[in-house]
């Protein structure tokens, strides 16, 4: 278990962006080639103009169509004309992941991040330093507590929703619903995914901030 500090780590210099976009992405598995995109929240934070949002696109706002919910997130994000993109695990996880489905959905037109060049991801040190010290990688929360800062959790009949309880029981269900058209039912796993995804996209700017040394 880490102590406390342990998963701390300064951004340099030329890391330290007033404007810059994040995401995470939510998914029915981690497997790009055996299942798919559920949600993308999307966050566009502006130091200078003091600007902070956070959605989140589900499938089933997307009428059940991936497509539309990737290139949603994607414009979104690209209209924000952001200067960098973070992410917590987001360079060997959500990008790879996304690029996988964009590949297996064949767009007409393949969407991009434009800021996807300058991507900082806040995992990346946290893992290396794990390795050194041979200790387990720290989960988003673990870091963020190393900070001071608790996420309030997700909770689905009456446990905390985790990324695996996500994906083997929570997902399924969902993905059934939008194919059956039960939109009252999606309504509410929509609520659960938007509260889910929204703390992580939350807890990447937040950290991302604490990193830069603004907070």
């Amino acid at each position: 278990m880490a102590t406390t500090g342990t998963w701390k780590h300064q951004l340099s210099p030329e890391n330290i962006i007033t404007r810059y976009a994040s995401l995470d992405i939510e998914t029915s598995g981690i497997d790009p080639t055996t299942s798919q995109t559920v949600a993308i929240g999307v966050g566009l934070y502006d130091e200078l103009n003091q600007h902070q949002s956070v959605d989140v696109l589900t499938y089933g706002g997307a009428m059940g169509c991936e497509r539309t919910l990737i290139r949603r997130a994607f414009e979104r994000i690209n209209d924000f004309e952001p200067r960098a993109l973070v992410t917590y695990n987001g360079k060997e996880f959500d990008l790879p992941y996304l690029r996988e489905r964009i590949d297996r959905l064949s767009f007409d037109q393949r969407p991009e991040l434009s800021c996807a060049d300058h991507h900082i991801d806040r995992f990346l040190p946290r893992k290396e330093h794990a390795d050194e010290v041979g200790q387990k990688w720290p989960s988003l929360e673990e870091v963020l507590s190393s900070h001071g800062i608790t996420v309030e959790p997700t909770e689905w009949r009456g446990e905390e929703l985790t990324n695996t309880m996500f994906g083997e029981s929570l997902a399924p269900e969902y993905l059934q619903a939008v194919e059956d058209g039960d939109w009252e039912r999606v309504e509410e796993f929509d609520q659960i995914i938007h509260r889910y995804t929204m703390a992580d996209v939350e807890g990447n700017l937040v950290l991302y901030e604490a990193d830069a040394g603004r907070r």
